[in-house]
């Protein structure tokens, strides 16, 4: 591979020209490590058709190399800002990674062409399951790449093979972009990927900026849950009797004859207490949820969750040069597409006040919170072509409240708080074609409402009579031979012989408001890019945002607006709705 090692910007101006022409540039970087807010970024690599690929020594082309300092960075920054922003595609392999440190370095590279999430859409249509750039050229270009440099150290002087390395990579990019550009096309995944485009510089400035912990105030919160958690213990030890404790090699002590965590054990003590379930499952408990013996289980369960799996962890998952926490996102985490996060999940974050009030605000600065209103129903309207459902969000009516008068043969303006919670569950659970056994127990389980097994068949009986374009779709679904799916923008998922209707009908629904949700972060991205405005938190149908203090109603009003128009491009017929406000903390949503 043709290259041309560029130490500063005079190098690089005889070439200046015909990197701003070229019709694509594919783009690359190699950094010191892993960690945008410590680790540096030493080459960028861009490619262009008909040219050497360049290679920039950011050591010397931005960094403090340079002999004539900071105006030579600033030289060297205008530089690849002149040939990288714009409107220009710039191809990527997992653009959110670069994206970053293009953003540490002062140069928004948008729009992008992901070739990894390119792959990743591809993989229902003959596609890699894997989607490295390694195996992406392989089984698309059917060349072998050579990945040893990729683990190499970049922080010193480069060698031969590694430049070379960091070519091939840049260079192979242009390849992939033609060969899986026409793939999208064939396989109608072109809107799709447009989507899952623009929303990739959105997702990577979510990382970069992170979100804000009050860490006294969690402290305080882990201290109460702790309580709480013995608490729950003593109120199992009602039931197993005290346990005998013997000292570990550690110093600490460990119950010897009581292990709530084993199965084994829990379900030989919930036998001895009457309760013969199969398994120690929330579905098998559901029925007895009110059991003072299941009551104790299921709050040490979630007790013992949340300190092992969010309250002690996430102290030390703040970064130690920006004070903040700085979750990932899996852009396509699941086949339906939506997103999942890590490292923290703050996806999983209780909704209950005393957690989301520790999600904060720095000082002169306000939380912009926005969430879309029953996004899944209204897709469900959308895909289903119910004619009563889609009339009722037309009218702007609340579905639970209608839903609740039509089960329960009530006057609407009748409807009380509680019918309306029981019709919560009934729209959430039937929609995906749950049985009425399974919409007793999920009723108890997510919405607290108790409901015998012949309630729920009238409920059920009642909701398809109700909507009848929802039974039809459920109807369709069952009697066809469906081995493949579609979101309303394209998306596709392939499903086994043993997919049942839940799965059908839920996969398209929650791919679809996911691809609202990526539709509206990549729409947003325009309006924070030249902005002080921080998104800080993605949670499935909702977003955050961070904003001076000064600007946080003009924010709130553009995120409403902005969430409105990604549903209004999808849900050709059904009205989307998104509600903003702005706070200090998370809790205020």
């Amino acid at each position: 591979m043709e290259y041309i090692l560029v130490r500063n910007p005079e190098e690089g101006a005889p070439f200046l020209e015909q990197l701003k022409n070229a019709p694509v540039l594919a783009v690359d970087t190699e950094t010191t490590g892993l960690d945008v807010h410590r680790d540096r970024l030493r080459l960028v690599q861009i490619g262009a058709p008909g040219m050497p690929v360049l290679l920039i020594d950011c050591f010397s082309f931005l960094d403090g190399g340079r002999e004539d300092g900071a105006a030579g960075q600033e030289k060297g920054t205008a530089f690849l800002r002149e040939v990288l922003e714009g409107d220009k595609v710039k191809i990527f392999h997992n653009a959110k990674f670069d994206l970053q440190f293009l953003r540490k370095a002062g140069v928004c590279a948008a729009p992008v062409f992901d070739t990894m999430l390119a792959a990743e859409l591809l993989r229902p249509c003959g596609g890699t399951r894997k989607v490295s750039l390694a195996a992406v050229a392989e089984h698309y270009l059917g060349e072998e790449l050579d990945k040893t440099e990729q683990t190499g150290d970049w922080g010193g002087s480069l060698s031969a093979s590694q430049l070379e390395y960091a070519a091939l990579d840049s260079g192979i990019l242009l390849r992939l972009w033609e060969c899986l550009g026409k793939q999208l096309q064939d396989n109608g995944l072109e809107r799709v990927a447009q989507i899952e485009f623009a929303c990739a510089p959105a997702l990577a400035w979510t990382e970069y900026d992170g979100i804000c912990l009050d860490l006294e105030q969690w402290e305080t919160l882990c201290a109460d849950i702790q309580e709480q958690y013995e608490k729950s213990l003593k109120a199992l030890y009602a039931f197993s009797g005290e346990p005998v404790f013997q000292l570990t090699l550690w110093g600490t002590q460990e119950a010897v004859d009581v292990n709530f965590d084993s199965n084994t054990y829990v379900l030989r003590l919930l036998r001895e207490n009457g309760i013969r379930v199969p398994s120690t499952s929330r579905y098998s408990l559901a029925p007895y949820h009110n059991h003072p013996l299941v009551k104790a289980l299921t709050d040490y369960r979630r007790y013992a969750k949340l300190l092992s799996g969010f309250l002690h962890p996430l102290p030390a998952q703040i970064h130690p040069v920006t004070g903040r926490l700085h979750p990932r996102y899996g852009q396509i985490g699941a086949y339906s597409g939506r997103m999942c996060c890590w490292g923290p999940n703050i996806q999983q974050i209780p909704r209950e006040t005393r957690f989301r009030s520790c999600f904060i605000a720095p000082e002169g600065r306000k939380l912009v919170l926005a969430d879309y209103s029953q996004i899944e129903l209204r897709v469900a309207a959308q895909i289903s072509g119910d004619v009563r459902m889609k009339g009722a969000y037309a009218r702007g009516e609340d579905l639970h409240r209608l839903t609740a008068s039509l089960i329960s043969d009530t006057p609407s303006e009748q409807v009380s708080a509680a019918q309306r919670q029981a019709a919560k569950a009934v729209n959430f659970g039937l929609i995906f074609g749950m049985g009425a056994a399974g919409l007793q127990q999920y009723a108890a389980q997510s919405y607290g409402v108790d409901m015998t097994l012949e309630e729920a068949k009238k409920f059920r009986d009642s909701f398809f009579n109700a909507y009848a374009g929802i039974s039809w779709w459920h109807h369709d679904l069952k009697v066809g031979s469906f081995r493949e799916g579609r979101t309303l923008t394209g998306r596709k998922f392939l499903f086994t012989p043993r997919s049942g209707v839940a799965d059908m009908a839920n996969t398209p629904v929650q791919g679809t408001a996911a691809d609202i949700l990526k539709r509206a972060l990549g729409l947003l991205f325009e309006e924070i890019v030249d902005r002080d405005w921080k998104i800080v938190g993605i949670v499935h149908d909702e977003i955050l945002m961070e904003v001076p203090e000064a600007e946080a109603m003009e924010a709130a009003v553009r995120l409403k607006a902005v969430m409105e128009r990604a549903g209004k491009d999808i849900l050709r017929s059904v009205p989307c709705v998104a509600e903003a406000k702005t706070a200090d903390s998370w809790a205020a949503k």
